[in-house]
């Protein structure tokens, strides 16, 4: 339903989502902020020479700041536990912006209290023993990293814990599964990954599995097969969130009707905007608003970007299909594309729009981050790791969004979600 009263609302901040007032962070911390700051349609002129000193010099960007560093500022969807497990990477130490996107460091200078991380499951590990084990080799190299790391970044399994961990100075992690597939089609293996800290379940990555349908693989049943509503009602009543991100819109639809509890959509972006299949339509909002769901926005150039439109997204997937190729290749192809037909990239500012489009179809409530770090290869000018956060709140409030509305958007609507999905599993 269209938006009415986002804007103008009480400054009060949310008291459940917010940090104590000790850990704010100095505002000299942005110290890469360029000259001239290019945003949602203009450009902000700044002094010659003065970049360290910008934040305290501006009042909107020391409000920002100010109310970035006292939220519980959380990510939807991260996808550092594949470079965790095949190439060694130490979440506690700073890496190049070149290599990743995010690790505990720059957590820690972006503002981001806490993430889920990913743990995917590439399709090509098939539908059986091998998708579990790839999807247990990843849980245990998250669970080992984090038990030998010092006690600021830790496993978390429910909403209240993310908050203490967060509110105490620490960073929570909480754990989804992405790609469906890695259940191998049993209940019991779903069981046994909740049990082992799974919080949500991706439905289907870029494949169709055995009881669901890919936004980008052939349909086989039409959407949810009988199995897959088994699925989404094992993972209600296991307190499991459904994640709808990269389903087929049949997938989508059942999904919603089936569930009891609240679905996700973890990082996808605005369909209206950027016309690709991997991202919501209006339609698709409205449907997440009435089951009081969250759609997290993915900051992927190519779902977020205005200058690729519906021709460029089709010829991608003939060239992808023409070449034999598997749908997990379209994104390059999107790319090659982009680059041919001299098509601008996204900027930070253009995150800002999908997230405010977003708002304005679904509510409030209904929306979040899901930046796909360390999942993407291609990121908005702007954005290039996780410790340019911060101009996402600058970026609200430029458009007018009260103090408490942009709390729920960095994470308020997320730890609401987790928690009613808790709130399910108990009854």
């Amino acid at each position: 339903m269209p938006v009415s009263g986002c804007r103008g609302q009480s400054s009060e901040p949310d008291s459940a989502n917010t940090l104590p007032t000790d850990s704010v962070v100095d505002t000299s911390i942005v110290r890469l902020l360029p000259p001239t700051l290019a945003t949602d349609g203009d450009t902000i002129a700044w002094a010659s020479g003065r970049v360290a000193s910008l934040v305290a010099d501006d009042s909107l960007w020391a409000k920002a700041m100010q109310i970035h560093f006292n939220a519980i500022v959380l990510d939807g969807h991260v996808d550092v536990p594949t470079l965790m497990v095949d190439d060694e990477y130490d979440i506690t130490q700073r890496h190049s912006s070149n290599r990743s996107h995010v690790d505990l460091p720059r957590m820690h200078e972006g503002g981001l209290d806490g993430a889920i991380f990913s743990i995917y499951v590439a399709p090509y590990y098939g539908e059986g023993a091998r998708a579990v084990a790839r999807a247990r080799a990843q849980i245990e190299t998250v669970r080992r990293q984090l038990g030998d790391a010092p006690g600021d970044i830790v496993l978390a399994t429910r909403a209240e814990d993310v908050r203490d961990v967060a509110r105490r100075g620490g960073t929570p992690i909480v754990l989804g599964l992405e790609g469906g597939h890695a259940i191998a089609g049993s209940p019991d293996t779903l069981r046994a990954l909740a049990a082992e800290g799974i919080r949500y379940v991706t439905l289907t990555h870029v494949n169709t599995n055995g009881w669901a349908d890919s936004s980008q693989d052939e349909a086989k049943h039409g959407g949810l097969s009988p199995l897959g509503e088994k699925m989404v009602r094992t993972m209600n009543n296991l307190g499991v969130l459904v994640d709808l991100a990269h389903v087929s819109d049949s997938t989508f639809a059942d999904a919603v009707r089936v569930s009891r509890a609240p679905v996700i959509v973890s990082h996808s972006s605005c369909r209206a905007l950027t016309p690709t299949v991997r991202n919501v339509s209006d339609e698709q909002l409205r449907a997440v608003a009435e089951n009081g769901g969250v759609v997290m926005i993915n900051f992927f150039d190519a779902m977020v970007n205005p200058h690729l439109d519906a021709d460029l997204f089709a010829e991608a997937r003939r060239r992808v299909r023409s070449s034999g190729r598997g749908m997990a290749y379209l994104w390059s192809a999107v790319y090659d594309l982009r680059r041919e037909r001299k098509r601008s990239g996204a900027t930070w500012g253009d995150v800002v729009k999908h997230i405010d489009h977003a708002v304005r179809v679904a509510g409030i409530d209904h929306v979040g981050l899901g930046s796909d770090f360390d999942g993407v290869f291609d990121l908005p000018r702007g954005l290039s790791d996780v410790t340019a956060l911060p101009r996402i709140t600058y970026g609200l409030l430029r458009r007018g969004y009260s103090e408490k509305d942009v709390r729920k958007i960095l994470g308020g609507n997320v730890l609401r979600v987790l928690d009613q999905a808790e709130r399910h599993a108990e009854r």
